[in-house]
């Protein structure tokens, strides 16, 4: 399981810079400790193999740590993008029947009527959880996330991946593109798109340094450029667009 990687990677490298963002970074150790804490409170709210849960953060070291602790918890992730229009995300919600949602204060308030239980990260204490990797009997087979399409045909449809899919691309990726012992990756897609599952799992797996732009530097060239070169990005997936405007710079 994907999740399982990352572990093996906390083992190698557990002092290692794992995640930036902004003035924030965590090691290895570190984010493989808030994970786990999250994730045995999410087992003690009933989360298990398959059963999914709703992502509706911003931009953050909190969106990596929920991915993981739902992976970790046994889950299935639902990421949901918090500027998504209330009438998607509300469809998203009851069409995945999700249970459990994952947020923060300063978006809760902005999100429509829905029946999932309702965390707020920023709000959470887990210090009181183990620090170790709860016992989710998850196994390849059983769901990481659930990705939903763009809806161009009709309603959006939400398309589950398992755990084996998911290894077999990013393991694969990370070979390819040569990610090590701290490379630093860039992070720019939504997390409600597939490219994002690969630039955070392709880097986490290998030790790779996972660089998450902030909303301003994913729309804004000087900014981003700003960016690749304080942080040294050595793999960057960007858009076609976005990379025109950042040669035409």
């Amino acid at each position: 399981c994907i999740h399982e990687l990352f572990d093996e990677q906390v083992a190698k490298t557990p002092d290692a810079i794992a995640v930036v963002f902004e003035n924030d970074e965590l090691t290895y150790a570190e984010l493989n400790t808030r994970a786990n804490q999250l994730a045995h409170y999410l087992r003690s709210l009933g989360v298990g193999p398959d059963v999914l849960v709703g992502l509706c953060v911003d931009r953050s070291i909190e969106m990596v740590v929920g991915l993981l602790a739902i992976l970790k918890a046994g889950g299935a992730y639902v990421p949901l993008d918090p500027t998504y229009p209330a009438d998607r995300i509300a469809y998203m919600l009851a069409d995945a029947r999700v249970n459990v949602l994952l947020t923060q204060s300063r978006i809760a308030h902005n999100l429509p009527v829905h029946d999932a239980r309702r965390v707020c990260l920023d709000a959470l204490q887990c210090s009181e959880q183990p620090t170790t990797a709860p016992l989710s009997g998850v196994v390849p087979e059983n769901s990481a996330y659930v990705i939903y399409t763009s809806g161009s045909t009709g309603n959006q449809k939400g398309v589950t991946v398992s755990h084996c899919s998911v290894v077999n691309l990013v393991a694969y990726e990370a070979s390819l593109l040569g990610i090590d012992h701290l490379t630093p990756v860039l992070q720019f897609a939504s997390i409600g798109f597939d490219a994002s599952v690969s630039q955070i799992f392709s880097a986490l797996i290998r030790g790779g340094c996972l660089v998450v732009a902030t909303s301003e530097e994913r729309y804004s060239n000087t900014a981003l450029m700003h960016l690749l070169h304080t942080q040294a990005i050595e793999i960057a997936d960007i858009p076609p667009s976005s990379l025109i405007l950042l040669d035409a710079d």
